[in-house]
């Protein structure tokens, strides 16, 4: 069953009298007739029907307070807490007579009371509300409150550490309708803090206004977003939002410590993401190689980490070892800069030391035009990097437990993971920052996401060369429904590779590479006995259409659909006559090629299943 409130102000139509809209002074000229007519004998009967209207009771004030505090508390999350609006009120006039319409507009203030109808349910809810202070210490976007509000809430919380939420959205809406900005009270002891998306200058302004003088002794969680315009630099954090050894998460965007020794990055952080995406480079801001493994080394408890934009300073060798926390679980390393901090990453990956096997990764590398050619990184250093790229997978992997059993293969990226059941409706789009599309995937422990978009890298044919860096011995299946996956189909390397992977059962494809795949026709000698060079254990293809093809140009006796059919026909023959062992089990095929005649035929030999487009295709284009 799916649970879902009600808005606050159905609530009193719902389960409530109209009393709830009672002012204060309404309820104690009510409380004093009620003490009166007592004085005056009346009946208690009476007195109780009495009470009760002016308590406004239901049911619901009938619950223990513990349920009615969690339900408020769920309710903060639907309704937000009370905002302040600034309001555009329209007035149009309509002259008949030249047909023209005028607008006047002047900015009207609103408020919302947000999750806090809900607590005047009745005086009974109302009361506990006030006396609970926990449920006032996590303000959500503090500008936006109106000023009475914001310190009613403070007073409410009564000094226990809060989550302060500063946005500069809000602050700029307050600006620009001209109302007084109240920065938060010095006294408030934070314990989360987070400033969203804050200009340059607006966190300049926060720096000097409230930074200097709020109460961050109980500081644990810090999450700083900056916009950076053009030519402008990373801001620096404050020594005092830096010196709390009990930190448990820091996220800094655009914004560095002014010290890479901080008291923050101790025993007790959980979460740690760092990136920088502004236009100048920095250098003298960053971390050297050195300070970033004391931080790792310290961070005995880190769980996750990311690295985004961060270049380590400092010579690559003697390059001391990243040693990480024997809890952590995943790690991003991203980095779309330049050549020369593609090479310091890469480098950076090959010294990692994990004390866990089994660590969810994602490595993006690249520039941000990739139509822009990186001088730095022709001739030998196009090379460099592909050395550096195999030695930094032969360390990831080496260190995993568990090797693949899934591997998705793009243009320039791959997605490998080791559980057999596929179960993420988004699996074969192996492009950054995508983990998301996998968290649903049953079993899976070990997950990489490797995306090289560099201009040096022509493509993966490098990958193949000798000794393969990503083992592929126990491999199941191979999603090749992917941009520019075609590339590997017509590689030599690729296929003498493959013969690896010996246990894949599975291969998802695009229909027009299907022409692609007659090097499974190969067969080899071993012991006397011929079997199949590549995939002998193949059992299920997966056709697949991509976008290009889900038009008026797809036809089934065009030279795409002829050469496809032709060689599905040879393979799926072929090893039916080789041995039963080796037939094909079933072809899987779009719905979208349904009624071809070329189906009719193979599914003599075959059983031939439709079914819908990918959900990769449905989600991207709704097909």
């Amino acid at each position: 069953m799916d649970w879902q409130l009600v808005p606050p102000e159905s609530v009193y139509r719902l389960f409530a009298t109209n009393t709830t809209r009672y002012s204060d002074a309404r309820l104690d000229s009510l409380d004093t007739i009620i003490k009166e007519l007592a004085n005056a004998g009346a009946a208690s009967s009476y007195l109780t029907r009495l009470k009760r209207t002016r308590n406004n009771a239901s049911f619901l004030c009938g619950f223990p307070p513990e349920i009615i505090c969690d339900i408020i508390s769920f309710a903060k999350v639907d309704f937000g807490w009370p905002k302040l609006n600034a309001v555009a009120r329209c007035d149009w006039y309509d002259d008949d007579e030249d047909n023209e319409e005028e607008e006047t507009s002047r900015a009207q203030n609103s408020v919302d009371l947000g999750w806090i109808e809900l607590t005047h349910m009745c005086s009974y809810w109302r009361e506990l509300a006030i006396n609970t202070p926990s449920l006032w210490t996590d303000p959500r976007d503090y500008f936006a409150l109106p000023p009475l509000f914001s310190r009613l809430i403070r007073e409410r919380a009564r000094n226990l550490p809060s989550r302060l939420e500063l946005s500069a959205s809000s602050l700029r809406r307050l600006k620009s309708v001209g109302h007084k900005i109240l920065l938060p009270a010095r006294n408030v002891p934070v314990a989360e803090l987070l400033l969203l998306s804050f200009s340059v200058g607006n966190f300049r302004f926060l720096e000097r206004g409230y930074f200097r003088v709020g109460s961050f002794r109980s500081l644990r969680q810090l999450t700083v977003s900056v916009l950076l315009g053009a030519d402008e630099c990373p801001v620096l954090l404050p020594t005092v939002l830096t010196s709390n050894s009990y930190m448990t998460r820091v996220e800094l965007h655009n914004c560095l410590p002014s010290r890479w020794d901080a008291p923050m990055f101790g025993p007790y952080l959980i979460r740690l993401s760092l990136s920088y995406t502004g236009d100048p480079e920095v250098p003298h801001l960053m971390p050297s190689t050195l300070e970033f493994s004391r931080i790792l080394a310290s961070a005995t408890a880190l769980e996750f980490f990311t690295i985004d934009g961060i270049h380590l300073q400092g010579p690559t060798y003697p390059y001391p070892p990243m040693i990480l926390s024997s809890e952590l679980r995943g790690m991003d390393v991203v980095n779309w800069r330049n050549a020369s901090q593609h090479r310091d990453a890469l480098v950076f990956l090959t010294n990692v030391v994990f004390r866990r096997p089994n660590i969810r990764m994602e490595v993006s590398l690249g520039v941000l035009d990739g139509g822009l050619i990186d001088m730095a990184s022709s001739g030998a250093d196009a090379k460099r990097i592909q050395s550096l790229i195999r030695s930094a997978l032969e360390n990831i992997y080496r260190q995993q437990f568990s090797p693949p059993r899934h591997i998705i293969l793009g243009h320039k990226s791959f997605l490998t993971h080791d559980s057999e059941t596929q179960q993420s409706p988004q699996r074969a789009r192996p492009i950054s920052m995508t983990q998301y599309m996998y968290a649903d995937v049953p079993g899976v422990s070990s997950l990489l996401t490797f995306d090289f978009d560099l201009p040096s890298i022509a493509d993966t044919s490098f990958l193949y060369e000798g000794a393969v860096p990503i083992p592929l011995h126990e491999l199941r299946s191979i999603s090749l429904n992917c941009s520019g996956a075609w590339a590997h189909l017509e590689s030599d390397l690729w296929w003498h590779a493959m013969r690896d992977a010996e246990h894949v059962r599975d291969i998802a494809l695009y229909f027009s590479d299907c022409a692609k795949l007659l090097p499974l026709l190969k067969t080899v000698s071993t012991d006397g006995t011929l079997a199949f060079a590549a995939f002998p254990a193949l059992k299920i293809l997966h056709i697949h259409l991509e976008r290009s093809f889900i038009t008026n140009r797809l036809r089934e006796r065009d030279a795409v659909s002829t050469g496809a059919a032709a060689a599905l026909q040879a393979i799926v023959r072929a090893r039916k006559d080789h041995s039963v062992d080796s037939r094909l089990e079933a072809l899987f095929v779009d719905n979208a090629l349904r009624g071809w005649a070329i189906w009719s035929t193979l599914a003599i030999d075959i059983p031939v299943i439709f079914q819908g487009s990918s959900s990769y295709l449905q989600a991207l284009w709704g097909s």
